[in-house]
């Protein structure tokens, strides 16, 4: 595995995912901006997590690992945008500190999940 595809791919992935959602941010309407910049920090997040793990060998090709995974990423991705509201779940939330930053670690740990 070359250096620049194992470093490289990561900080190309940050670099491009940055301009997106600053380019996001500057030209969408305000009416959808929120939801998709959320959406592509969201992407971009779980795409470095695969990029993290990419070139190393899969150990486990199962596919239910996937779907759990897939599943855990789309309610912590809804929550996000705010479709998902459950108070209590919300207070549990708030009093373990799982909010903003928890969470983008919660997109890049299932990205890096994926393939493991």
């Amino acid at each position: 595995m070359s250096f620049a595809r194992r470093y490289g791919i990561p900080f190309l992935i940050m670099i491009v995912s940055g301009l997106i959602v600053r380019l996001f941010q500057l030209y969408l309407p305000a009416s959808i901006r929120s939801v998709l910049v959320t959406i592509a920090i969201a992407v971009s997040l779980f795409a470095f997590g695969l990029s993290l793990h990419i070139h190393k060998k899969r150990r486990d090709e199962s596919w239910f690992k996937k779907l759990v995974i897939s599943f855990f990423l789309m309610f912590f991705l809804l929550w996000d945008l705010g479709y998902i509201v459950f108070p209590q779940l919300k207070s549990i939330f708030n009093f373990l500190g799982i909010q903003g930053f928890v969470i983008y670690m919660v997109y890049v740990y299932c990205g890096w999940a994926f393939f493991d």
